[in-house]
Order: C-alpha cells, then structure tokens, then sequence
C-alpha cells in the first residue's frame, strides 16, 4: 500500500541520499591528511529530484545510480583537497537534510493512520 505513494518515496530517497553524503563526508575526513587525497561530494539530491521529474524514471533509481563528483578546491601542499571545516558544515547540514526526511516520512505516515482511524 505505501510502496505507491510517492511522496514516501521521495522521503525516503531523500534519506538514502543523507546517507550516502555522510558516508562520502566520512571517507573525506578520514584521508584529511592522506597526501594527494581529492575531497569527494554527492550530486545535491534537488538535482536527482530534476532528472527523476525530467525523465519519468522513479527518484529511489535515479539516486542509487547517482556518482560522487570531486571537489575542486585549494590543494594543500601534500595534494590534499580535504578542508575539515567544510567538511563538519556538510556534515551538519546533512544531518538537518536527513532530519527533514525522517520527519516527512513520519508525519505522512501518521496522516495516514489517522485517515484510515488507527491513531497509534
């Protein structure tokens, strides 16, 4: 039943993505100080959320299927392109992203419990 609505879906895509930039953010900073190591980021997710409205294909595919792009910043002197600072801002931003998505997803099941009387 809840497999067709899409805005669970896009809920959780949305959280799968969190998921994966927190992932690509910890690999970042555990080679901070790897020489010749290029910082690596996620497609943002309103991008994913464009090409699956663009191209018909369901958000959950167009997401799993999304690549890790390279950063491009000042290099340190060793070739590492790791900034920590902006690492723990992507990082917290990421979690209020994963946030939002849980909340979404609960209070669009709850809607539904209540719709159909289950006010658990």
């Amino acid at each position: 039943m809840t497999s067709d609505l899409s805005l669970l879906k896009m809920a959780s895509a949305m959280a799968e993505h969190a998921s994966r930039r927190h992932a690509v953010i910890a690999k970042n900073i555990a080679n901070a100080d790897t020489p010749g190591f290029k910082a690596q980021d996620v497609v943002p997710f309103a991008d994913i959320y464009k090409t699956a409205a663009r191209t018909g294909v369901d958000i959950a595919d167009v997401a799993a299927n999304s690549k890790t792009l390279d950063m491009s910043s000042p290099s340190d002197p060793n070739g590492n392109s790791v900034s920590l600072e902006e690492q723990m801002l992507n990082s917290s931003s990421t979690v209020g992203k994963h946030d939002l998505a849980m909340l979404l997803y609960r209070k669009t099941m709850d809607m539904m419990k209540m719709a159909i009387g289950k006010n658990i």
